[in-house]
């Protein structure tokens, strides 16, 4: 949500302003980062919007809709509808891109009913969606959201922070000086990530010389079972860990350098920010088939993609990854090409660039 602004701002040549309600988490902030403003007010406001929720937050934009030439939102949800359609009467002039950060689509989604003929109402007032993935992007491009949509929408993946990559200076290790090393990063033991899969595929197996860490803030419930697991398997407790939340993206990063293969075992997802930085330091994506999968392992032949919820088969990848069935280094050069050329926010801000000049 920082960087989409950040560098479309940059690209367009615009200063770039977020709004945000104020919280626990964020409350250390600053007014101003790597030149966007930071602009916090205190709301309700979430993704499972009600009125009462986003009051705040529609006031400021009415109260502001005369001064922004850009108007960018994320999802494609109904709060944004209702924000684009305020942005629109106020100030007609203006225009509005809101980034979808869509998972799979629902095919079953009924374009005829009255409530779909509503919505084709308010999606007038986009004048660009961009989408992450090429199966949503031709879905919507054949109308399944009505005819303005299919002519308004772009297809832009997610990227790596290529800028801050250069303002840290890192060198990205050969194959050969990376380690053996598994991770993930995420919120660790919330639902959407099902991280218990991981654990239950590795229990009791045979790791060699590989370690796993999973990176992120830890929730409590799975403090338990990561116990209970190295009771299970004490010949793992100093090779599965528990790193806890990596603020520092240049500590964060070289974790990653020194990492071969990434792993995310979420039911669903909207193409995961996670795998254009796993991609960036080469590394080999095990996942399960959720959104982005095919466009960040280039049609698989860069990971390995299971089901969701298979634990049978993410033990089977795992096995042969410890065991050097899978030719990871083959895979390594590949991956860093497809990232520098594909998969960087510089480059992609472009397409949603170009489309609204």
């Amino acid at each position: 949500m920082f960087l989409v602004p950040k560098y479309l701002g940059d690209y367009l040549g615009y200063q770039g302003e977020i709004v945000y309600p104020k919280n626990e988490e964020n409350a250390y902030f600053h007014d101003e980062y790597r030149g966007v403003k930071l602009t916090s007010i205190h709301s309700l406001s979430q993704y499972n919007c009600t009125l009462w929720s986003e009051k705040e937050m529609a006031w400021w934009l009415i109260k502001n809709a005369k001064d922004i030439d850009l108007l960018c939102l994320f999802w494609l949800n109904q709060r944004n509808l209702i924000f684009a359609k305020i942005y629109k009467l106020i100030n007609p002039k203006g225009k509005c891109y809101i980034k979808g950060d869509i998972g799979i689509i629902d095919l079953e989604y009924n374009n005829k009913s009255i409530k779909s003929k509503i919505k084709q109402h308010f999606l007038k007032s986009i004048d660009v969606l961009s989408v992450e993935t090429e199966y949503n992007f031709n879905l919507i491009k054949k109308g399944i959201f009505g005819e303005h949509l299919s002519k308004a929408t772009v297809l832009m993946s997610n990227g790596f922070d290529i800028e801050l990559f250069e303002k840290f200076n890192i060198t990205k290790k050969r194959f050969t000086e990376k380690k053996n090393l598994l991770i993930t990063v995420g919120r660790i033991g919330h639902s959407e990530k099902n991280n218990e899969m991981m654990l239950a595929a590795l229990d009791g197996m045979e790791m060699g010389t590989w370690k796993f860490i999973m990176v992120g803030n830890i929730e409590k419930d799975f403090v338990k079972i990561y116990d209970d697991f190295i009771i299970r398997n004490p010949d793992k407790k100093e090779k599965v860990f528990l790193s806890g939340a990596i603020n520092d993206k240049n500590k964060l990063w070289e974790i990653y350098n020194d990492a071969k293969v990434f792993l995310l075992t979420s039911p669903k997802e909207c193409m995961a920010q996670v795998f254009s930085e796993a991609l960036a330091f080469g590394n080999y994506i095990v996942s399960t088939n959720v959104a982005g999968t095919d466009e960040i392992s280039k049609n698989r032949k860069l990971g390995k993609i299971i089901e969701v919820a298979d634990t049978i088969g993410l033990r089977i990848v795992l096995k042969d990854i410890f065991d050097s069935k899978i030719d990871l280094e083959n895979n390594y050069n590949e991956a860093i090409e497809l990232s520098d050329s594909k998969f960087n926010w510089r480059q992609l801000v472009k397409f949603v660039g170009n489309k609204l000049k």
